[in-house]
């Protein structure tokens, strides 16, 4: 009766083990089906699958194979294919060929490649997913047994020493079952393993990101089209005036060539595909306008540049951002500062032309935009003052409580300053014209001393007068006449 039980258990782990086979059928199915709708997102998963069901395969075929050699070797190959078979009590088939032939090599064949496969299986396993994990480790582990009265028997030992030939079949029947068993759950959490991490969206817009809505004519609209929830494995199908775009990291790219000035517009659509494979598809649609090229070329102070002297200019392109202008001059040099520019003549470039040339990076292309001319001129002399006075009455203790002479750039623009570095002041005492020479913008005790001594009415003149402006160049400038009050 006992071994007729060992039958009986042996049928029922045969038809669960075809029942999870037919589970498994399904659950491939699934993935196939998966891989046809996404084979980026799916490859990777999917193939692990295949590995499983490879190995799997194999190793249920080898238990198969072991389970066909103890029958046939008890009772003839006629009881093969049979699950019935007359040696059911045999205690000695098992053991001969398990563990006395060969050196144990059939069943250290087994043990090994159910350890092979438990770790396959754990290898595309999460470390998180502790229990997949030990339920592998459990279901098809091959550790010896543990030791009783003093013995410690090996995991062959347990398995095939000893018992009778219906126990070993229905123990090679288990592993088998338990082999399918742990290749659905793996399978299955690989197959629930596809979407876990990716966002889930109840709603998505189309979405349009031109470069510029503004473009110069003979340049180029740039628009990149996509969806404002996507799926990085799914790219979308972007279509606009009937063409299909091509599409880069999930962005439809849009290129329509500014031919023509005027107010432009398109229209189009861009198809996501669902989870079940249907298409999601929305309008978009877009504006923008086409302008002749444009230069605004505007010098701060003035219509004109002065040598020597730092000129700012502000230069600007409608609907081009400043970093994408490239600027050149003739005769200057010109240097940008901020958002504006400084421009600068080279030396000797007085009564010559200065031109702005300016040209814009568009889309990678250099397109001109425009220029113009400005003229170069010698900064103006500035005057030579004292007490803020070019000539005329001063009284004589305001005329000796000045320090010197100033060079005073009268009604110009920039904020230049020239340094007088020499003069001569003459005046007549005791009836004798005396001079006194300064190397500086400052009286010197003789020039002082001599304006203490002039009297009311008398005449004091202010001479060869030299000033060097920031150009480095030495400037004549007039006489200052001045009457003692």
């Amino acid at each position: 009766e006992l071994l007729d039980a060992f039958l009986l258990v042996d049928r029922s782990i045969l038809q669960a083990k075809e029942s999870v086979e037919v589970k498994i059928d399904y659950l491939y199915g699934d993935f196939a089906s998966a891989m046809a709708m996404n084979e980026t997102k799916v490859a990777p998963n999917f193939g692990k699958s295949q590995l499983i069901k490879t190995e799997a395969d194999s190793l249920v075929a080898h238990i198969q194979s072991l389970k066909e050699l103890l029958v046939m070797t008890a009772d003839g190959i006629e009881y093969k294919d049979g699950d019935e078979y007359p040696s059911v009590s045999n205690q000695d088939i098992a053991a001969q060929l398990m563990i006395a032939e060969r050196g144990s090599a059939r069943s250290k064949e087994l043990k090994e490649r159910i350890g092979n496969y438990k770790e396959l299986l754990k290898s595309f396993v999460s470390e998180e997913d502790t229990v997949l994990l030990n339920n592998i480790t459990k279901t098809l582990n091959t550790d010896p047994p543990p030791m009783k009265d003093n013995v410690q028997k090996t995991w062959e030992s347990e398995k095939f020493a000893n018992v009778p030939m219906a126990a070993s079949m229905t123990l090679l029947s288990q592993i088998q079952t338990d082999v399918r068993n742990m290749q659905s759950d793996v399978v299955r959490y690989l197959y629930m393993k596809i979407d876990e991490g990716s966002f889930k969206f109840n709603s998505i817009e189309p979405l349009v990101i031109p470069k510029s809505d503004y473009v110069i004519r003979g340049g180029e609209y740039y628009a990149e089209i996509m969806m404002a929830a996507r799926d990085t494995t799914q790219p979308p199908i972007v279509k606009v005036d009937g063409r299909e775009l091509n599409v880069h990291q999930g962005r439809g790219i849009l290129t329509i060539p500014a031919n023509s000035v005027g107010k432009k517009t398109w229209s189009g659509d861009i198809s996501v595909m669902r989870p079940d494979g249907t298409y999601d598809i929305r309008q978009v649609k877009g504006e923008y306008i086409v302008a002749q090229p444009n230069v605004v070329i505007s010098p701060t102070k003035m219509n004109v540049f002065y040598e020597g002297v730092d000129n700012p200019v502000e230069i600007s392109a409608p609907g081009i951002a400043s970093e994408n202008l490239k600027v050149n001059i003739s005769n200057a040099r010109i240097t940008k500062q901020g958002s504006d520019y400084v421009v600068k003549p080279n030396q000797g470039s007085s009564g010559k032309d200065a031109v702005i040339s300016v040209s814009a990076d568009i889309d990678g292309k250099t397109q001109r935009l425009g220029n113009k001319v400005f003229r170069v001129k010698r900064v103006p002399d500035p005057v030579a003052k004292v007490n803020n006075q070019r000539g005329g009455s001063i009284p004589k203790a305001l005329l000796v409580a000045q320090m010197g002479i100033a060079a005073d750039m009268e009604n110009f623009e920039f904020d230049l300053k020239f340094k007088i570095t020499k003069f001569s002041v003459s005046t007549t005492i005791s009836g004798y014209v005396r001079n006194f020479d300064s190397n500086s913008t400052f009286f010197t005790d003789e020039q002082k001393d001599m304006l203490r001594r002039t009297s009311r009415g008398q005449q004091v003149f202010i001479t060869d007068i030299e000033a060097v402006g920031p150009d480095g160049r030495t400037r004549s400038l007039g006489a200052i006449a001045l009457v003692i009050d």
